[in-house]
């Protein structure tokens, strides 16, 4: 009987717990909580503008930013994050939050900055600070370093500044920092955090004004570090730029990244076994081979990152044995030479591979695109030979593909029609060739599709225009020919505003130069670049309409006709060559109309006329106009005639009618010749007919011409 009394009180226990969990405190949160939270929402800015959300009831408990105890009505936690639908920075009074005197957690996002920072400093019980991804330009608060339950300080991505040195020292029960990406000033020894003793999470990385020290003055750690990252934050500048040695006691090692710092020596061999998941050693000066021989020690790590060194040799023949769970590895610029290791092919976790930029040669070897789970593979600036891929691939969750700059032959293999997912195909500078057939177009995802400098061939399938997610399309410097497809004005991306989601790099030339587009301005750039072909016919007026398109070249093929003037409606185009074709009429004055436009060339066609010297086409020199004999105006100081014909060269759509008169209708155009005929013809002859007396006269005139010719 007491055992099923027990269960029972249990049972209520456990049941009063759900409802507390769900419905906060049965009697709502403290009046004077509440009011501290609806003046902290009001100084939100909600107003007329932008209304007091009704969502926020009486009782604080119910809203969903905000929880209580569970054992009584104070607030512990607060998620405030981004509320205003309009994204307008906030500047929060903190004095406000210290009203909630046993808060635990709290984390603000879309926040510019902090009034009365200090008052925190109040809040005994507060556990979890994150300010983190906000635009707070200010010094860190010194009471901060002397919070007594503090465990989570996150303060990464803000513009904070000042030296970190002095703030960290006295939070004994902290086990994560973060506070990478910052404005941080000064030397940083890692002595400061010797004695906290629960520290498991360290973030200093890309403070690019600090100096982290390891090695002096002399310290022993008190923790057993779990994740470490020091990443570009000048690492031992004073100490020889070597590893930390304190990271040989450490056992628990799960990440490191020291990346960015330049540091020197061999490759850290001991490292791939004492860290058990993410090693990152990217940006760096290490010298020496890639280990060959691990004494038949087993690494555990899942990412490895070696890029960006001076690392050389061969690629161990067994990597898979000593690496065996790698989902991800990045050897990229090096001087790796030798062939592609085939057991890489047996790596079946490994789905990133980045071996570009080194000295590799021969061919891919199958087994690692067969059956792949691979969705990122980058082999490109290396001395790779053979087909571009093996006949047999099969990577069904490849999303990005690059492979430029090799020695690849052949066409463009079929069984890339598994690849369905291809967000990036960039296969510039091979000695690939054929033509591009079009059942091979079906990437619907595809986001830059990058051919140029190849030998392609043929007409430009009209399946391109399918891919209507084209971000940038390169085909420059082949052998098309053919007309360029009207239909390409069906571009959702071109035409317009859809931010493009990449976080891959990709190389575009524009404006006379190659540019690598990444992050923001990776996803707002948008380019077409068919140049150095043999494309013939006219320009689609349909191209006028991608008005978000960016850059345009159509340089170098065989182009004729007018220039359209629906160019006018390219709104946002900065770069636009047209020149060595073959195109006529006169310069439309809708292109000065582009405001945009900072790079124009129309040089070496066949145009005439005057160059207009209005808006933005007289801010252009000579050499965008050379080689157009026609062509007169003051960017070439040509002089016009004073007879000059004022045709605008305009191409108006095919599709316009053009306005007639009765005159130009073929029936009275056809009867007013036949009547003019009649009319002259019996002008003459019937006088002949009916009056003998002209007919003499006129016999007589015919003869005396005769006499008179031949007496000559």
């Amino acid at each position: 009987m007491a055992i099923f009394f027990a269960n029972v009180i249990e049972l209520f226990l456990f049941v009063v717990l759900i409802v507390f969990h769900n419905n906060g405190w049965c009697k709502g949160c403290l009046d004077d909580e509440r009011r501290a939270l609806e003046q902290i929402i009001e100084s939100m800015g909600f107003g007329d503008e932008y209304p007091y959300p009704s969502k926020y009831s009486d009782d604080c408990c119910k809203w969903e930013e905000v929880e209580c105890s569970l054992t009584n009505p104070h607030v512990v936690k607060i998620f405030f994050e981004n509320i205003r639908e309009d994204k307008e920075l906030w500047f929060p009074d903190l004095s406000l939050f210290a009203q909630l005197k046993e808060l635990q957690e709290l984390h603000l996002k879309g926040i510019g900055g902090l009034i009365n920072p200090k008052a925190l400093c109040k809040l005994d019980y507060l556990q979890h600070l994150d300010l983190s991804s906000n635009s707070i330009e200010d010094f860190v608060e010194p009471c901060w370093g002397n919070m007594p339950s503090l465990r989570t300080l996150d303060l990464s991505k803000n513009q904070f500044q000042g030296n970190l040195a002095s703030i960290f020292a006295n939070l004994s029960k902290v086990e994560h920092i973060d506070v990478s990406h910052n404005l941080f000033q000064g030397i940083v020894p890692l002595f400061v955090f010797a004695n906290l003793s629960r520290l498991s999470y360290l973030d200093l990385s890309y403070n690019h004004y600090i100096e982290v020290e390891s090695e002096t003055p002399s310290w022993h750690s008190s923790f057993q570090i779990q994740h470490l990252f020091l990443a570009g934050c000048n690492l031992n500048n004073q100490t020889g730029r070597n590893i930390p040695s304190f990271l040989l006691n450490q056992n628990n090692l799960q990440t490191v990244d020291l990346s960015s710092n330049l540091l020197t020596g061999n490759f850290p061999s001991w490292m791939l076994h004492n860290v058990s998941s993410v090693l990152r050693l990217s940006g760096n000066c290490f010298v020496s081979q890639f280990p060959q021989d691990l004494q038949n020690i087993v690494s555990t790590l899942v990412e490895l990152d070696i890029s960006d060194n001076h690392f050389e040799g061969r690629l161990p023949s067994d990597i898979n044995l000593f690496l065996p769970k790698l989902y991800s590895f990045n050897a990229s610029s090096n001087r790796l030479f030798g062939s592609i290791p085939s057991s890489l092919g047996e790596l079946k976790n490994l789905e990133l591979l980045d071996l570009s930029n080194n000295l590799l040669s021969g061919a891919i070897p199958s087994g690692l695109t067969q059956n792949s789970p691979l969705w990122y593979l980058n082999l490109s600036n290396n001395s790779l030979i053979g087909e571009m891929l093996p006949k047999d691939c099969n990577m069904t969750q490849l999303r990005w593909l690059l492979l430029h700059n090799n020695r690849f032959q052949g066409n463009l293999p079929l069984c890339l029609l598994s690849s369905l997912s291809l967000m990036l195909l960039d296969i510039r500078e091979n000695l690939l060739s054929g033509t591009i057939l079009g059942q091979l177009l079906v990437f619907k995802q595809l986001g830059a599709f990058l051919l140029g400098g190849n030998d392609f061939g043929g007409s430009i399938p009209r399946q391109l225009c399918t891919m209507k997610k084209l971000q940038f399309l390169d085909f420059s410097n082949n052998s098309f020919s053919g007309d360029i497809p009207s239909c390409l004005g069906n571009n959702l991306v071109w035409r317009m505003k859809f931010q493009a989601d990449s976080w891959v790099p990709t190389d575009f030339t524009t404006k006379g130069n190659s540019y690598s587009f990444q992050g923001i301005p990776l996803t707002l750039m948008t380019g077409i670049d068919l140049s150095d072909n043999k494309l013939g016919g006219e320009i689609p007026v349909e191209i006028g309409e991608l008005s978000e398109l960016h850059s345009l070249n159509l340089s170098h093929n065989l182009l004729i006709g007018h220039i359209p003037t629906s160019f006018k409606n390219l709104s946002n185009l900065e770069s636009l060559d047209l020149s060595h074709n073959r195109l006529t009429g006169h310069i439309p004055l809708e292109i000065g109309q582009i405001n945009s436009l900072a790079t124009f060339s129309v040089a070496f066609n066949d145009l005439l006329g005057r160059i207009p010297s209005d808006q933005k086409l007289s801010t252009f020199s000579e050499s965008s106009f050379m080689g157009n004999p026609g062509l007169c105006g003051e960017q070439i100081q040509k002089e016009c005639s004073d007879n000059f014909h004022r045709d605008d060269g305009r191409r108006h759509d095919l599709n316009e009618k053009e306005e007639k008169g009765v005159l130009d209708e073929p029936l009275v155009f056809y009867s007013f010749v036949f009547v003019s005929y009649s009319i002259g013809f019996w002008s003459v002859i019937a006088p002949l007919y009916f009056s003998v007396n002209w007919r003499r006269k006129y016999y007589g005139t015919i003869d005396a011409w005769i006499l008179n010719l031949f007496n000559k």
